[in-house]
C-alpha cells in the first residue's frame, strides 16, 4: 500500500495543485451556508394582524394604512406594539360599511380570534410564513420545517459518510450535488407547507451528503500542518455563503425567487465536482493503485515535480499488521467502556450539543434583531469570519481548552446581556442598538467555539476511536440544532426566553470546557491506553507511531 503522506512530502504538501483544487472545493461552503440558514429569509415572519374585511375597501377607507388599522383593531401596549396580533376587537360590519369610519370597532368588547391574517409586505412581498399563514396556531409548522432540514442533515451525515468511504469522494459528491440541485427546484415550486417541509428534509440529506466527501477530499490532498488552516477556511466559505443571502433577498423579495437565486449560486459546484479528480489518498487506501498513481502524476505535474518508476519504488510499502490491528474493531460503544473515557465522552457530547444549539439558535433568530435584516446578516457574517481568523491565530498560544471556555462562556454572557438590555430598552433606540450589538458578539464568539470543538475533539481522542468520537459529537450537535427553532418560537409568548436559554447553556458549556485537559502541544494519541493515562492526569509524551503502545505499557508497569 502506498504511503500517501510520504508521497505528499515528495510532491508538495500544499503546492499549486492543492491551491487550485482546494480553492475550487471551497465553493462547497457557498451552497452549504445558503441552504442551512435559508429560513432566516425564506421563513421570515413579517408584521401581521387579523384580517378585517370591511377595511380592505380602499375606496371607503383610502387612508387606512396597515399600521393604522392594526392600532385601531388590535390591543396594543403602552409603546404602540400589538399585545397579541392573533387577537382582535370585535366590530359591527354593517356599521363599518354605512359610516366608512372606525367607530364600528367595539374597543370595550373582549378580544376574539382571527378569521385570517394580513401580512405587512413592506420588507418582503411573500415569505413561506405569509404564503402558508404560519402564525398563531400554525407557527409550529415553521419550526418543523427548520428542524426537518436539520434531521435530514443528521441522516445524511451517517448515510453518505459510509457511502463516500465505500464508493469514493467524487462519485458521492456528484450524486449528491445533482440531487441537491433538483431538490432545490422542488423547494422553489412548493405548493404547500407539507411539500416544503418534505423537500427541505431531502435537501438537508443531500447538502451534507455533498459536503462530507468534498470536505474530506480537501483535507486528504494537503499535508498535516495545513489541515487546521484548510478546516478553518471551510468555515469562512460557509459564512460567505449565508452572507450572500443579503444580496439575494434584497433584490428578490418573494421567497420563490430567493430559492431560485440560491439555486443559481449553487450551480457552479456541479462543474467543480465533475472536473476535480478523485482523491488519490482514497484510491491508494482502497487498492486502486493504478488510478491513484495517475492522479498523483497530475498533482506532481501541477507542482512541477517529476514522478518516475524510481519514485514509486521508494514510496511503495506494505501496511503493517500492527497498524491494521490498531485501527480495527473499535466502535462508538468503546467511547463508553472505560470510566475516564466515558466521562470525557459525556462532556464532549454536551459541548457539541450546546455549540450547535446556540449557533443555530442565534443564526436562525437573526430576523428578529432590531435594525435592517439585510445589513444584520452581513454584519453577522463579517464578525463570524473575524472570529475564525482570530481563533486560528491564537489557538496554539492560548490553548484549546482556555480558548473554548472563553469563546463559549463569552457568548453566553453576551446573549444574557442582550436579553437584559432588550427587556429594559422599550423604545430607547440606544439600548435597542446595544442589545443587537451584544447579540452579534454572542454570535461571533459561538462561531469561534464551534470551530474549536472540531479540532479539540479530534485531539482529545486516540487514533483508534477518533472518527467515532467526532461522528458521535456531530450527532449530539444535530440534537441541539433540532431544538433551536422550537426554543425560538417561545419568544412569541415570552420575548426574553430564547436568548436566556441559549446564553445559560453557552455559559454552562464554557465552564465545563475548563474541566478538559488541554491538548495544545501534546502528541496525537494512538491507543486507548494512552488516552486513559492522559485523561487521568498523567503527563504523556509519546509519539503517535508504531511503538507508542509499548511505551505506554512500560509506563503502566
Amino acid at each position: 500500500m502506498i504511503d500517501f503522506d510520504f508521497v505528499l512530502e515528495r510532491i508538495g504538501t500544499f503546492g499549486f495543485y492543492q491551491i487550485v483544487v482546494y480553492s475550487a472545493l471551497l465553493y462547497r461552503g457557498i451552497p452549504h451556508g445558503l441552504s442551512s440558514l435559508a429560513p432566516v429569509f425564506l421563513s421570515y415572519t413579517p408584521k401581521y394582524r387579523c384580517r378585517i374585511d370591511p377595511f380592505t375597501d380602499t375606496a371607503a377607507f383610502p387612508n387606512a394604512s396597515y399600521d393604522y388599522i392594526t392600532n385601531i383593531t388590535t390591543p396594543i401596549d403602552n409603546y404602540g406594539k400589538p399585545v397579541n396580533p392573533c387577537k382582535r376587537y370585535n366590530y359591527n360590519e354593517t356599521g363599518c360599511q354605512l359610516n366608512s369610519d372606525f367607530s364600528c370597532v367595539n374597543l370595550s368588547s373582549p378580544v376574539i380570534g382571527c378569521d385570517g391574517h394580513v401580512f405587512d409586505d413592506s420588507v418582503f412581498t411573500e415569505t413561506v410564513v405569509s404564503e402558508f399563514d404560519l402564525v398563531c396556531e400554525r407557527n409550529v409548522l415553521r419550526s418543523v420545517g427548520s428542524s426537518m432540514y436539520i434531521l435530514g442533515y443528521s441522516i445524511g451525515s451517517i448515510l453518505f459518510g459510509n457511502i463516500s468511504d465505500r464508493y469514493g469522494r467524487k462519485r458521492t459528491s456528484i450524486f449528491c450535488t445533482v440531487g441537491m440541485l433538483l431538490v432545490m427546484v422542488a423547494v422553489a415550486m412548493s405548493p404547500s407547507m407539507e411539500f416544503f417541509i418534505a423537500t427541505r428534509f431531502f435537501q438537508g440529506i443531500l447538502v451534507i451528503g455533498m459536503n462530507i466527501p468534498i470536505f474530506t477530499h480537501g483535507m486528504e490532498i494537503v499535508g498535516k500542518k495545513w489541515r487546521t488552516f484548510t478546516g478553518m477556511m471551510y468555515q469562512v466559505s460557509f459564512a460567505m455563503g449565508y452572507m450572500m443571502w443579503s444580496a439575494i433577498a434584497y433584490f428578490y423579495r418573494d421567497w420563490h425567487e430567493m430559492q431560485w437565486g440560491m439555486l443559481v449560486l449553487s450551480l457552479p459546484l456541479l462543474v467543480v465536482v465533475l472536473i476535480v479528480p478523485e482523491s488519490a489518498r482514497w484510491l491508494f487506501a482502497t487498492g486502486r493503485d493504478k488510478q491513484g498513481k495517475k492522479v498523483t502524476k497530475l498533482m506532481a505535474r501541477f507542482n512541477k515535480v517529476k514522478v518516475n518508476e524510481e519514485f514509486w519504488k521508494e514510496t511503495e510499502c506494505i501496511s503493517s499488521k500492527e497498524s491494521s490491528d490498531t485501527t480495527n474493531g473499535y466502535s462508538t460503544i468503546d467511547l463508553f467502556r472505560s470510566g475516564v473515557i466515558r466521562l470525557l465522552t459525556l462532556k464532549v457530547a454536551f459541548s457539541w450539543f450546546v455549540n450547535s444549539m446556540v449557533y443555530y439558535g442565534v443564526s436562525l433568530n437573526a430576523g428578529s434583531f432590531a435594525g435592517n435584516i439585510f445589513l444584520n446578516n452581513i454584519y453577522a457574517g463579517i464578525l463570524e469570519i473575524l472570529s475564525y481568523v482570530v481563533c486560528t491565530l491564537v489557538m496554539d498560544r492560548v490553548g484549546r481548552r482556555l480558548l473554548l471556555a472563553i469563546t463559549l462562556s463569552g457568548a453566553g454572557l453576551a446573549l444574557i446581556a442582550s436579553t437584559i438590555v432588550n427587556e429594559y430598552a422599550k423604545n430607547n433606540d440606544g439600548l435597542i442598538t446595544l442589545g443587537v450589538v451584544f447579540a452579534f458578539v454572542g454570535k461571533a464568539l459561538v462561531s469561534g467555539s464551534y470551530a474549536i470543538i472540531y479540532n479539540f475533539t479530534a485531539e482529545l481522542y486516540p487514533t483508534v476511536v477518533r472518527s467515532n468520537a467526532v461522528g458521535f459529537g456531530s450527532t449530539c450537535a444535530r440534537a441541539g440544532s433540532v431544538l433551536s427553532p422550537f426554543i425560538i418560537d417561545i419568544q412569541d409568548h415570552i420575548r426574553w426566553f430564547p436568548n436566556a436559554v441559549f446564553g445559560s447553556f453557552a455559559l454552562a458549556g464554557g465552564l465545563l470546557a475548563l474541566t478538559f485537559r488541554d491538548t495544545t502541544g501534546q502528541p496525537m494519541m494512538a491507543s486507548m491506553e494512552e488516552a486513559k493515562l492522559f485523561h487521568s492526569g498523567k503527563a504523556l509524551r509519546v509519539q503517535d507511531s508504531k511503538d507508542a503502545k509499548e511505551l505506554v505499557n512500560e509506563e503502566l508497569l
